[in-house]
């Protein structure tokens, strides 16, 4: 069932600033693909395009996809592949491609194709060795992939950019005929440092605010205090700016109202990235969200108020991005039927 937007609006200024930031980072998130069935479009390519008798099929499994089949080598043959589309922009903002996988002790090929660089049989790849029935967490950097023409490498090709990228992909073609298997169970792209600090920082710059981070940060400070902290005193700069120049008027509201503005909006903003695909993303907004209202005090918020955010956040870590945008989902929900009778 697709998430939808809440049936009501509330129009706190204060709130829509912090949102702003927040969904500016949290956006930011890499990509992490979905392995619902409804959602997936994996499909198959084998040798047998030129004649060859390589195998390929995909079984799904709860927590992803198994690619098993046979290779041969006969009448010229050699490989076999899935592949799936992804929407243009997923990756942007990523390093490179991180997956978790199960194997059989081959060495296959992760395949990125860019809309750039439209080629038939061509494509940017990355080799990673399996381990032999063993779950093995393995990152590709993009700097790190070559562009391949019918499985030649090509010299003097752009390297790939990763907001072109919109179809990947897995092939096996090692030249050893036999059967093969490989369990998939995380696709999802990662960014090196921290990410929300690079967004911050940006967002800081774009805005003419300078620096979010101040001098006297603790080095081993609890993050999301931190983000929060960071996020509240950009958007209290950003006020102060917008009042000076005579360009907003002073909104005054209940915590309980900046509470529920705030979900309200987090869950505008989630909605269109949850039902595109990017559950990571949405996820992450929410998950800010909430550490946000946490971090901002207040006597209406209580004891079970908080205990709505901790309970989501401590289960949260142990969900896949699907399952943990609607658990932070429905944590919103519950706090704002709570507060909604000291509005």
């Amino acid at each position: 069932m697709a998430h939808t937007n809440p049936p009501f609006r509330f129009g706190l200024v204060a709130g829509a600033l912090s949102l702003f930031a927040l969904v500016y980072v949290a956006t930011a998130h890499p990509f992490s693909l979905s392995f619902k069935s409804s959602e997936s479009r994996w499909r198959v390519v084998v040798d047998g395009v030129m004649g060859g008798l390589s195998r390929g099929e995909i079984d799904r499994t709860d927590s992803g996809i198994v690619f098993h089949g046979e290779l041969s080598l006969e009448n010229n043959g050699g490989f076999s592949q899935i592949r799936t589309p992804i929407e243009r922009g997923s990756l942007e903002g990523a390093d490179g491609i991180e997956i978790e996988v199960r194997g059989d002790g081959r060495s296959y090929i992760f395949d990125a194709r860019a809309a750039n660089m439209r080629v038939m049989a061509g494509s940017y790849q990355h080799t990673f060795d399996s381990k032999d029935d063993e779950w093995t967490t393995i990152r590709l950097p993009f700097t790190d992939f070559r562009f391949h023409y019918f499985g030649r490498l090509m010299e003097n090709v752009d390297a790939i950019e990763s907001h072109m990228i919109d179809s990947l992909g897995v092939t096996l073609a090692d030249y050893n005929a036999g059967e093969f298997e490989l369990e998939i169970r995380a696709i999802r792209g990662y960014a090196e440092g921290d990410v929300y600090d690079q967004r911050l920082a940006k967002l800081g710059e774009q805005l003419g605010l300078g620096a979010t981070r101040p001098t006297d940060e603790a080095p081993g400070a609890d993050r999301g205090g931190v983000y929060a902290g960071r996020l509240q005193r950009l958007a209290e700069a950003l006020e102060e700016r917008e009042l000076t120049r005579g360009t907003m008027t002073t909104a005054s509201s209940s915590y309980s109202a900046r509470v529920i503005e705030i979900c309200v909006l987090a869950i505008d903003r989630g909605v269109p990235l949850f039902n595109h695909g990017q559950h990571e993303a949405c996820a992450s907004l929410y998950e800010v969200t909430l550490v946000s209202i946490a971090h901002l005090g207040g006597d209406e918020l209580g004891g079970h108020g908080r205990s709505i955010i901790e309970d989501a956040l401590r289960e949260g870590r142990h969900m896949h991005a699907r399952e943990r945008a609607w658990r932070y989902r429905h944590a919103m929900d519950a706090l704002m039927e709570m507060l909604s009778g000291h509005v």
